[in-house]
């Protein structure tokens, strides 16, 4: 039987996610006197151009000015909020969000990330940007936010993130840098180390059930970077202790997408447009149907030392068995020969296929054609069609263990 979407709107999260995106909303209207839509799309344009065409604005200080920040509190800060709120979401579909009272928000313009924590019970959030307008903004929509009874506390941190050390005496539950590590030395051929090296240095402030997340756009340019950051984190050590990956993936092991050919992988969610977004998207000619974003949450563990090695070595071969678990990790394809197929990656660490027939009875009756990418699967029964290729057959079995976020 096919199970429900995962629907944060259904939630009792709704009414805050609604009252935050309206109190950022309306301070974006009144920034200033440009409240025609066409002026306001045209800055986006401008904006979007800068951040993912020429990308001519990274690490640029592109948020002191009021022509930018409008269309980004008005279109880049939903998107932003709604896309941690989902992995934030997610995380506790899983039982793995901790309690989450404070929190570290690197680069965090006018703070949608902390305000998405907020709504999962975040008290108090210590924004660090080099945005003095940005970070104005972001305690204009706490101080606003208060007046419907929602309570955030602002720290501001004037400074860019490779300048700053967080106060050695304070201590936070999630630590998240959501689209900003990507404009950190993106031309540097020891970049990813660079990037390694910076999160790192503030690991010493993590709570011991604290998490780490960091987001970025599902672009190729950001993706692959952001999972060859994964990777590095995954394997320091850290005198004792060590990373562990929490999500989206189903394993601590390398990456299996930068096997070979790097591709990128991204987590996409179901989006109901609020209008006033919509209404920008359509008049900057910039298509918005749903939200993608690449994404990994890791916490602090103790080092396993060579039991980390054996399951290393674990992970190494083909499967000897035709049961499978693990994460979807592409939309559903159509080959050649008629069957369709996703890309899955599982628990072990690899890349395998799983397909059917089009209109094959038995995954007609599994929900096999209604998966989407995201989900988290368990399969036995399986039919093994060559290495690492896996097709439904009469007796096979499927369980959706979570559905993707909804919003």
């Amino acid at each position: 039987m096919k199970k429900p979407l995962n629907e944060i709107s259904n939630s009792a999260f709704s009414a805050r996610f609604n009252g935050w995106f309206e109190t950022s909303s309306a301070i974006g209207l009144h920034l200033s006197n440009k409240r025609n839509i066409s002026s306001v799309s045209k800055n986006l344009r401008f904006l979007q151009r800068g951040l993912t065409g020429n990308r001519g604005l990274i690490a640029s200080s592109y948020m002191d000015e009021w022509s930018i920040l409008q269309p980004y509190l008005l279109y880049y800060w939903p998107i932003s909020f709604y896309e941690v709120s989902a992995i934030l979401y997610e995380l506790k579909t899983r039982a793995v969000l901790p309690d989450i009272n404070s929190v570290l928000d690197l680069g965090s313009g006018p703070g949608p990330a902390s305000f998405a924590a907020q709504t999962f019970g975040a008290m108090r959030a210590s924004l660090v940007d080099k945005s003095k307008r940005a970070l104005a903004m972001a305690s204009a929509i706490a101080a606003k936010g208060r007046r419907k009874n929602l309570n955030l506390e602002i720290i501001e941190y004037c400074a860019s993130i490779e300048d700053f050390c967080a106060p050695k005496d304070e201590s936070y539950d999630l630590i998240i840098a959501a689209n900003s590590l990507n404009e950190l030395w993106a031309d540097s051929p020891d970049g990813i180390l660079r990037r390694r090296d910076l999160v790192l240095r503030f690991l010493p402030n993590l709570q011991p059930e604290g998490i780490l997340i960091i987001v970025e756009p599902s672009a190729h340019y950001t993706s692959i970077p952001l999972l060859e950051l994964r990777d590095s984190l995954l394997a320091a050590d850290l005198n004792g202790f060590s990373l562990a990956c929490l999500g989206p993936c189903p394993h601590s092991f390398a990456c299996p997408m930068l096997d070979q050919v790097k591709k990128p992988c991204f987590s996409e969610w179901q989006w109901n447009l609020p209008p006033s977004v919509r209404e920008l998207a359509d008049c900057a000619g910039l298509d918005r149907d749903s939200l993608k974003a690449s994404w990994v949450a890791l916490k602090k563990q103790k080092n396993r030392g060579k039991d980390k090695e054996a399951l290393q070595d674990n992970k190494i071969g083909s499967f000897d068995s035709a049961d499978l678990r693990g994460r979807i990790v592409s939309e559903p394809m159509l080959n050649k020969a008629g069957r369709v197929r996703y890309i899955v990656c599982t628990n072990r660490g690899l890349r395998v296929t799983i397909s059917a027939p089009r209109n094959d009875p038995t995954a007609e009756n599994l929900g096999f054609f209604g998966l989407g990418r995201g989900d988290l699967i368990a399969a036995n029964g399986l039919e093994i069609r060559g290495e690492s290729h896996f097709g439904i057959a009469p007796g096979s079995q499927l369980e959706v263990l979570m559905r993707a976020p909804r919003i």
